[in-house]
């Protein structure tokens, strides 16, 4: 999963949503003395995180996703149905919302400039972008996927040819849109069993 679906599985609590971006800058074990300046719930999105890119890499519907894209992408395949999925997260957002897209939106980017100062040092430019560019928002365009894309595919350390998957996105539109419908549910039930059991809003 990507930043949209990430952020939406966390719930209502801002620290376990500011965490379970965070993660992606965290190494090692939660309970290694270099993560212990960050508090429970801070911790507890960090656990999530790692939960949810679990479940996502198990599960049928990610894996017949990546199938498709996987002999012209390889490796990056996976990238590539993060974002798409992130697509049809935006898209279909009051499929599974009640919070209105605009009023997530801001509320992610109240939530990480709150907890600005417990950010790591390379995390900070990622979401000064995220909230300039509205990235969020952006995943519901074609042209915002393939700017996602073309930033992501600048980083690789092999020509990925990522910038050019919206066209393979347009071409499977539909089986990828089925597989998401599949995938989505279920990982929103296991989120919500990992958030209740701590106490937190469920998604």
């Amino acid at each position: 999963m990507n930043f949209l679906a990430h952020l939406f599985l966390s719930g209502k609590n801002e620290e376990v949503m500011v965490g379970n971006l965070l993660e992606d800058f965290v190494v090692g074990r939660i309970d290694h003395p270099r993560n212990a300046h960050y508090n429970d719930e801070i911790k507890n999105g960090i656990l999530l995180h790692r939960l949810i890119d679990s479940f996502t890499d198990t599960h049928y519907a990610v894996s017949d996703s990546k199938l498709v894209l996987y002999d012209k992408y390889h490796k990056y395949a996976a990238v590539l149905v993060d974002i798409f999925f992130d697509h049809y997260l935006a898209i279909h957002w009051g499929d599974y919302s009640s919070e209105p897209f605009e009023e997530f939106r801001q509320r992610v980017h109240t939530s990480f400039q709150k907890h600005w100062s417990i950010l790591p040092e390379k995390m900070k430019p990622m979401i000064e972008s995220m909230i300039k560019h509205d990235w969020l928002k952006n995943y519901r365009e074609f042209w915002g996927i393939e700017r996602a894309l073309m930033g992501i595919s600048r980083r690789t350390t092999f020509e990925s040819n990522m910038e050019k998957a919206t066209e393979d996105l347009m071409i499977h539109y539909q089986l990828f849109d089925e597989k998401f419908a599949l995938f989505f549910p279920k990982i929103i039930l296991e989120c919500n069993v990992f958030l209740k059991a701590r106490g937190y809003n469920q998604v």
